[in-house]
This record gives structure tokens, C-alpha cells and sequence, in this order.
């Protein structure tokens, strides 16, 4: 700053702090009592104005946040149970809190009461981001020694048909305020003569079919973990039933640099 340039800002600082602020003397200029006292407080606050411009940095390890992401019980089995085992290594600071999602999911994104969502919608509004994780497709879950084993096609794959024989529990999903069924095999033309029951509970799944004959219709990836985990076979279906799995954030997180590497770390999980 040029000399006269310091000068009018300097009268317009005694203005406003009624204080000459610098007075003349023999041997330069001096600083009043006023001016004195300011000095610290003046530091203080360049310091602090001088932390909006330095560059963001992210350390992973070192870290304390927590976020809160919106899922069913498919979005927490398949993909939060990986991100839990990956954070646990290498950001254990990071604490992640699971909401259910409904028809404030959306909102809560854009206000910043969740951080990140994890759903199949696609038709979202203006200045929120999604991103396929992977495309799924339905599988039939039955216990071990279920009689619909014996039916199953050359290639091992369900007959629809054949399954609509036996009592069926249809998984709900929240769509906006409500709760629907999804209803796999009346969806194929092939519903069930009989619906044992109807939950928005996935996991309690292996629980509701064992020692049964009912069956349930699922994503795979969620009937793999099941399966993997009790008396339970997996029995792929041989249908066009797939549909895109995405994680869903707001553009007011977009740039935010420890919301962008957590994005990173779930994309990875799912080359």
C-alpha cells in the first residue's frame, strides 16, 4: 500500500476509533495508549482472518467427525458394513451414524442434518449428486433341504412359477411417507398364492425362514451375506429384475474435503 493510500485509511480508522491512533514525534511516528492496546487484539484477529485462506488439509488417522447417512437395512448390510471395517483401520476417528430414510431424507441432505444417502432413487432435484455403486438384481432366499430346490431349472435358476406355490414374505421399502411391498414375483406375473407376512425388516430374514417353507425374494448381495451366515440357500432368477444402487449427497457437501475422501473410500469398495 502506497503511502497516500495509507494515509486515508488511517484517517479513516481515527475516525472511526475517535484516537489519532499515530502521533508525530522527533523521531517518528508513536503509537498512542489506544493504539497500544489494540496491538495484541489486532494480531489475534489477522491471525484468525488468516486461517479462511489457508488450504484445507484431510489426515484420515488423526481425524474426529461424525456423519450421518440415511439406508435401509440393504445399504447397511452391503455397503456400511464394509465402510466400517475400512474406517476402523484407517480413520477410526470417524464415527457413522445410520438414519432410516424417509420422505425428509432429501431435505435433511440439503440442511445438513445427514451427510449422505443410500437408496435406488435416480429422479432427484436440482443440485444433489448420485453415483451407481453397482446394479443388483433379486435372488430367492429358502432354508437348506426347502422342497422348491427340487424344481429349479438346468441351469439352477428359479422358476417363478414353482415358487409362487409357497407362502411368501414381501420385504417393504419406503417410498416417500409410506411403505410399499415389493412384490418380486407378481411384478414377473407370477404372485404368490399366499403372503405369510410383510416387513421392512431385512434382516430378520434367515429368523422368518428357517424351519419353514416360505420363501423371500431379496436383493443378492443381501441374500450372499444372509446365506453365508445361516442354514439359508440362495437361488439366483433368471429375469430381468436389476436396478441401480446409488449414494446420494448435496452439492453443499460437494467440495467438503473429508466428505469427498469418505465418498472415495465406498466408491472403492465397489470398483
Amino acid at each position: 500500500m502506497g503511502q497516500p493510500a495509507a494515509s486515508r485509511v488511517l484517517a479513516q480508522l481515527r475516525k472511526c476509533l475517535g484516537d489519532p491512533l499515530l502521533v508525530r514525534g522527533r523521531h517518528g511516528n508513536t503509537l498512542t495508549p489506544r493504539a497500544e492496546l489494540l496491538r495484541p487484539i489486532l494480531t489475534e484477529a489477522l491471525d484468525a482472518l488468516s486461517l479462511l485462506f489457508e488450504k484445507e488439509t484431510f489426515e484420515p488417522q488423526s481425524t474426529q467427525m461424525s456423519l450421518r447417512i440415511a439406508a435401509t437395512d440393504h445399504g447397511t448390510a452391503v455397503v456400511l458394513t464394509p465402510l466400517i471395517k475400512t474406517l476402523a483401520v484407517e480413520a477410526p476417528g470417524i464415527t457413522v451414524e445410520v438414519a432410516p430414510w424417509s420422505d425428509q431424507t432429501l431435505k435433511d441432505l440439503e440442511t445438513g442434518k445427514l451427510d449422505l444417502a443410500l437408496d435406488v432413487e435416480s429422479n432427484l432435484p436440482e443440485n444433489f449428486h448420485s453415483r451407481t455403486l453397482y446394479t443388483e438384481c433379486y435372488a430367492c432366499l429358502v432354508r437348506h433341504g426347502h422342497p422348491l430346490l427340487q424344481t429349479l431349472r438346468k441351469d439352477g435358476s428359479l422358476h417363478p412359477a414353482k415358487a409362487s406355490a409357497y407362502p411368501q414374505i414381501v420385504l417393504l421399502y419406503p417410498v416417500g411417507s409410506r411403505l410399499e411391498g415389493d412384490d418380486v414375483l407378481t411384478k414377473l406375473g407370477h404372485p404368490a398364492k399366499r403372503i405369510a407376512m410383510r416387513t421392512p425388516y431385512f434382516a430378520s430374514a434367515p429368523l422368518l425362514l428357517a424351519d419353514t417353507d416360505h420363501v423371500i425374494l431379496l436383493p443378492s448381495r443381501l441374500g450372499q451375506r444372509f446365506a453365508a451366515s445361516a442354514s439359508l440357500t440362495l437361488i439366483t432368477l433368471d429375469a430381468d429384475t436389476s436396478f441401480d444402487y446409488r449414494l446420494i449427497w448435496h452439492e453443499r457437501t460437494q467440495g467438503d474435503i473429508g466428505r469427498s475422501w469418505l465418498r472415495a473410500r465406498i466408491y472403492s469398495l465397489f470398483k
